[in-house]
């Protein structure tokens, strides 16, 4: 009896103890096991690797690669959920400041390795070396791949000399950026143009003088005949280049134009000489067109100043006439304005019609004169039968021609037919 129990107890037991072996085995290939670690872009085991399946707990050593420095313990170790554990351990290498005296470092987005710097110069420097440089490995560390580059200073030759005048830059081979020389002039010359010039940079590279040097020339302006004209300032009687003048008028007279006026580089005043213009005097002069001034003991301008009682007389250029059988002048009122003028009007030749006829006969016609062409019996009009005297002394539309046609009979249909352009169709 005691062995049946015995018995019973030991197999119930041997198939408990068989079921947990069991589980252990399963739990141990889901759960336990890793494969092959990962492969790490900054990493790699310090010893080879030759197994595909590693148990749970173990543990890998690694290295850093070249360009990246350990930050955190170089370990992977197989966890009990058949993982890789770890945190990252290796990080990118760090390239030295680079320094560009006179000059710009931009960093695209840090220094670390793979990164890109450029390089480029303050205004009046130009850059010697490489416009960029990245971060690479060199040794057992990291640095620029290209030597840092110079930004030097530019330079300009001597400037260059002017006649009649001198700078005082002195006798140097070179002068450096930002450099300035001053010119000035030999007695009784003016300096024309700006007295001094800076070294500059032209392309980033090349050094050279601005602006223009100046020029040194005689520069004599006379004193100006203003008749009922006070000079205020500027005596003369010869004035050189910036000189000035102030004039103010007599009573009785006011200033017409700038009362301070300049002696400039071509040798005449600027604004233009001012008048003083009686206060009881016409001055514009009316305008007539298709006139001309008489000019006789006038030498007409704009600024002439005309009394009271003034008399002028003009001419119709040629092809034109007077509108009026009048006096052709103008004359100075008390209201200081001008007599109204007799205005010329436009002339037109009389037009040659071979074969034919005129409304109005006559040498000469006006503007908008209108005319009527009548061709001689047998002949047609070719063109317009009306034409007009335009004010460019011409006929419009241009003047017809008179040409012969022939008439035929078709029944009672008459047919008028131009014979030379018959004869042109036949040729």
């Amino acid at each position: 009896m005691a062995a049946l129990l015995f018995s019973r107890l030991w197999k119930v037991s041997n198939s408990t103890l068989f079921q947990m072996m069991l589980v252990t085995v399963l739990l141990a290939t889901v759960l336990g096991d890793c494969g092959p670690p990962p492969k790490l872009p900054f990493a790699s085991p310090i010893n080879p690797l030759y197994d595909t399946e590693f148990k749970t707990g173990t543990t890998l050593k690694y290295t850093c690669h070249p360009g990246y420095g350990k930050i955190n313990s170089s370990r992977l170790i197989c966890d009990a959920k058949g993982s890789w554990n770890y945190s990252i351990f290796c990080a990118k290498k760090r390239c030295r400041n680079p320094e560009l005296i006179n000059g710009i470092v931009e960093v695209k987005k840090d220094l670390l390795l793979g990164s890109t710097i450029e390089f480029s110069c303050s205004e009046g420097f130009f850059l010697i070396g490489s416009t960029t440089s990245r971060c690479q490995i060199q040794g057992k560390g990291v640095d620029w791949s290209d030597p840092l580059p110079e930004c030097v200073i530019a330079k300009c030759e001597p400037p260059p000399d002017i006649r009649n005048g001198k700078h005082s830059g002195g006798d140097r081979e070179f002068y450096p950026y930002a450099s300035s020389v001053t010119y000035t002039c030999n007695p009784y010359f003016s300096l024309i143009g700006n007295a001094s010039i800076s070294c500059t940079v032209e392309n980033k590279t090349i050094g050279v003088w601005s602006p223009h040097p100046p020029v040194c020339e005689k520069i004599v302006c006379h004193r100006p005949q203003i008749p009922k004209a006070i000079f205020v300032s500027g005596f003369g009687p010869l004035y050189t280049y910036k000189d000035s003048i102030v004039v103010n008028c007599e009573e009785g007279y006011s200033l017409r134009g700038s009362s301070l006026i300049y002696c400039e580089a071509n040798n005449e005043w600027y604004p233009s000489v001012p008048s003083c213009v009686s206060m009881d005097a016409c001055t514009d002069l009316p305008d007539i067109s298709y006139a001309s001034w008489e000019r006789n003991d006038y030498n007409l301008s704009d600024h002439e100043i005309f009394e009271i009682g003034t008399e002028l007389k003009y001419l119709c250029k040629p092809g034109y006439r007077a509108v009026l059988d009048e006096p052709l002048t103008v004359t100075c009122q008390e209201n200081l304005t001008w007599t109204s003028s007799n205005e010329c009007e436009t002339l037109c030749l009389k037009p040659e019609i071979v074969n034919g006829r005129l409304s109005v006969d006559k040498d000469q016609y006006v503007e908008p004169e209108n005319v009527t062409i009548k061709c001689d019996s047998g002949y047609g009009v070719i063109g317009s039968k009306s034409i007009t005297c335009s004010e460019t002394r011409t006929w419009y539309p241009e003047v017809p021609r008179c040409e012969w046609v022939e008439s035929v009979t078709f029944g009672l249909l008459s047919v008028q037919v131009n014979m030379y352009h018959e004869a042109c169709i036949r040729e």
